[in-house]
């Protein structure tokens, strides 16, 4: 198998992967709601939310992980993936400490001082917070061995173990709704265990079939130690920005409107989450390519994969973003048996802002493909994080509950374009080919979405004339991308691929 059909193979598992582990997570988020009720699923999600601030450690080193076995996959006899390991391993046991240590007090008195719930409701926050700090830890020092697997493109194992753990979750979530006693705690307890048996599964994996890479060893290789940690502190200041960016919002929504708005908020990030699988999809499967190329010397492929990545991954998420933006009401009607107030608006707002920042979806992949990671995250990771003290401002002075979301769609489109420049300051890369490749067919494909959005009027169809429009609004989008989203060689090799398979069913009859 070559390098492309590589990653088309791994991107049709991942694809099968994103269906399956959607459908699940959205009738689990369903069911949670309901056990749980409005006032509980927030509680539950802003407590998260402060161990997210913390499992951004996992997110950062990952990265760092695959990143540094990929490059010396990359260089071939060369290489020592088993020293990158064995140096990430000591490292995330370090980071799995520091979190028990120091986000253990830390969340326990922000609980206690500044959480705005019902005081009857504190000691369950508590508990899952000591609950959530815990796992977290311990997934933590397991990270190693799911970024083995993704440097060494064995997604489809990672693919199984997903879907393995996402149907017992399911399972525990619905004999939840049927459980006697404290059902916050439970789940809390539900996602410990969840998390645990993903991570013990990865580990075991890792030992059976890549032992001489995991094997454990003690590397004095204090340069790689130093070096591995200045680029995860830079993926940490990211990954750190991105999750403020989620759970920071939802503290001050908490904040200023409390937990039943906390839970439309919680609902809205359920639906990016869905959607954001759709840009992480191509992202993964190109990622290790991309890094591989770059550290081989083949820099021309690693820009056309990252330009290429960029615009699929639009187009990807695009045919579900835009259906789901117009048609918002009845889908959250048909998906929840009760809509938290505000809802519509919080989710229309943050699929909009998810389109916006997957444009240059690739380029980030290029960027830590080099190394050269400091300025980029710096700049972007900063003008990220202004957009909470904006809103903070902008509540003061008695703005609606989703305006935080439109302050972070202008941070989205004020990104995209220093995306571009940072490109060709750090890489000195030409960004033309990006604009023409990438940016351009984006904007052609938007135009036209835009439009309909505009004049497209539902409020008085039946259920029948909804699902007639949600086909109608996909087929439409599907003509614009024809249209517009792809270039002349790419329709060559569509219409290519049509001529053959009309002649291949000729021949059979």
């Amino acid at each position: 198998m070559n390098e492309n059909k590589k990653i088309a193979f791994n991107s049709a598992i991942l694809f099968v992967r994103l269906c399956i582990v959607s459908v699940i997570s959205l009738i689990s988020a369903r069911l949670v709601l309901q056990a749980l009720g409005a006032s509980n699923y927030g509680l539950y999600n802003v407590v998260g939310g402060i161990v997210a601030l913390l499992n951004v450690v996992n997110t950062a080193m990952i990265t760092t992980t695959y990143r540094y076995i990929a490059y010396e996959l990359g260089k071939g006899e060369k290489g020592n993936p088993n020293k990158v390991f064995n140096s990430s391993l000591a490292i995330h046991v370090l980071f799995g400490l520091l979190i028990l240590v120091m986000g253990l007090p830390l969340g326990e008195w922000y609980v206690s001082n500044y959480l705005n719930v019902p005081k009857e409701s504190l000691s369950d926050a508590h508990f899952v917070l000591r609950v959530s700090i815990l796992t977290t830890m311990i997934s933590t020092i397991l990270v190693p061995y799911q970024g083995l697997l993704v440097a060494f493109e064995k997604f489809y194992v990672s693919a199984v173990i997903d879907i393995i753990t996402q149907v017992l979750k399911l399972v525990a979530v619905f004999a939840l709704c049927y459980a006697i006693g404290n059902k916050l705690r439970i789940y809390a307890l539900i996602m410990m265990s969840y998390t645990l048996v993903s991570s013990t599964m990865f580990l075991l994996y890792s030992y059976r079939f890549h032992h001489l890479t995991c094997r454990l060893r003690i590397n004095k290789d204090w340069i790689l130690y130093r070096e591995m940690f200045s680029f995860s502190g830079w993926i940490l200041f990211g990954a750190c920005s991105s999750v403020g960016k989620t759970q920071g919002s939802a503290m001050v929504i908490n904040y200023f409107f409390g937990t039943i708005v906390n839970a439309a908020f919680a609902v809205a990030n359920q639906v990016e989450n869905f959607i954001l699988m759709f840009s992480r999809m191509l992202n993964q499967a190109a990622v290790p390519q991309i890094t591989k190329s770059f550290s081989s010397g083949n820099q021309e492929r690693s820009v056309k994969l990252a330009s290429y990545i960029s615009k699929y991954t639009y187009i990807l998420m695009s045919l579900v973003a835009f259906p789901l933006i117009v048609e918002m009401d009845f889908v959250l009607g048909v998906w929840l048996k009760d809509v938290p107030d505000g809802a519509t608006e919080f989710c229309q707002l943050i699929i909009f802002g998810a389109l916006i920042g997957c444009m240059g979806e690739g380029i980030p992949a290029l960027t830590q493909a080099s190394g050269k990671i400091k300025i980029f995250q710096l700049i972007l990771s900063t003008l990220s994080l202004l957009g909470l003290p904006i809103s903070f401002v902008c509540y003061k002075f008695g703005a609606v509950p989703y305006t935080i979301l439109i302050v972070y769609c202008g941070i989205s489109l004020l990104e995209a374009v220093i995306r571009l420049i940072l490109l060709k300051r750090i890489l000195n890369i030409n960004i033309r080919y990006f604009i023409v490749t990438s940016y351009s067919r984006m904007l052609y494909i938007t135009v036209p979405l835009v439009v309909v959005y505009v004049l497209f009027d539902s409020s008085s169809f039946s259920v029948g004339q909804h699902l007639v429009a949600l086909i109608g609004l996909e087929m439409f989008l599907l003509l614009d991308i024809l249209v517009f989203g792809v270039d002349k060689t790419e329709k060559q090799i569509i219409n290519n691929k049509v001529k053959n398979f009309k002649f291949s069913r000729l021949c059979k009859k």
